[in-house]
């Protein structure tokens, strides 16, 4: 996520240099043949054009709107599984107690009960945001976003096993990585754990019922994540509005020449200054659609799953009372991952 008021000339440049580029030698090209060889053929009347101008602009407009919702679910969804973290950990502190337990164990021990679910809900989270940002089939393409993401090292992502190291015994690890779905089954764990100890008198049967209802929304959550994740944009939708702003952009310029050569002489050559900066803009709304489309392509434009994984790691380890935990995750180059 790109937190800064103003994006960076040197995130900027490469992408707007690169199109701003081929516009104007495409115009360029175009005003000089017609100059050497006034060819009719090159000028077309504009009102054809402007009504492709304005259907596309309608179309990409659709695009960008429902790009958007599915960036903006991923954030609410998120914020909905930091809610229900913190409601998790209240629940892990208050509901298991000791007092109607005829042979109560050590105060160490019942700490330690509570510590386990904490740390196994922090690795749930893990592992559904390693999961959430591997990519799939139709997100495997590279752009400037991606090459900003690679080059930069603290970015860069360790591998499921070697995140859990800070939540789990190897073991365990070793058990969890043989599943497909990872996180599921350490949101299962998680249930046995509360059966365990319900089982042993530490959790009353209310208190079960409610805690267990915690794990199904956090399964809800997870599902909505993936229903983002597995679902693509549309291809119907996102692939035509890509060949709908390239077909206006490869016909403007002959439409602004025939405007402009009505006027004669020098005005001719201002077709390559409105026509850079039109295409410019329908080119750049249509690739702020395209990079929105999907939340967690582990791209600068995501949902900074770090950043907030770190913050519930942070609250959640407060509330057990450890004074060791690590940094809020700091933005890098202006970049919140």
């Amino acid at each position: 996520m790109y937190v800064a008021r103003r994006v960076a000339w040197r995130h900027f440049a490469p992408f707007a240099l690169r199109s701003v580029v081929f516009f104007i030698t495409y115009s360029t090209a175009i005003c000089t043949l017609y100059v050497f060889t006034g060819w009719p053929l090159l000028t077309i009347p504009f009102v054809p054009v402007a009504t492709i101008g304005t259907a596309v602009a309608f179309y990409v407009g659709f695009k960008n709107n429902s790009s958007y919702d599915r960036l903006w679910e991923g954030r609410r969804i998120w914020g909905s599984i930091v809610n229900a973290s913190r409601s998790w950990s209240v629940m892990v502190h208050d509901f298991i107690t000791d007092r109607l337990v005829t042979e109560p164990m050590s105060d160490d021990a019942l700490r330690e009960a509570k510590k386990d679910l904490i740390y196994g809900h922090l690795a749930y989270l893990t592992a559904l945001r390693v999961q959430l940002r591997r990519q799939t089939v139709w997100q495997q393409h590279r752009d400037i976003a991606h090459d900003i993401i690679d080059r930069i090292a603290a970015f860069k992502q360790c591998s499921l096993d070697v995140e859990l190291q800070r939540f789990m015994p190897a073991h365990e690890i070793e058990e969890v990585m043989t599943f497909t779905n990872p996180a599921t089954q350490l949101l299962r764990a998680q249930s046995a754990r509360l059966r365990n100890l319900r089982n042993r008198g530490y959790l009353s049967d209310y208190y079960h019922v409610e805690m267990e209802r915690s794990l199904t929304e956090f399964y809800n959550q997870q599902g909505a994540c993936e229903r983002i994740k597995s679902f693509p944009f549309p291809r119907q939708y996102a692939f035509f509005s890509y060949v709908f702003t390239w077909l206006f952009i490869w016909v403007l310029p002959y439409g602004l020449l025939n405007e402009m050569a009505k006027v004669g002489g020098w005005h001719l050559w201002l077709t390559v200054p409105f026509y850079t900066v039109i295409a410019w803009v329908f080119n750049t709304m249509e690739i702020v659609g395209d990079t929105s489309e999907n939340p967690f392509e582990n791209s600068i434009n995501d949902v900074p799953l770090t950043a907030i994984c770190r913050n519930i790691e942070i609250d959640l380890r407060e509330m057990l009372g450890e004074t060791d935990v690590p940094k809020r995750v700091q933005a890098v180059e202006n970049i919140l991952m």
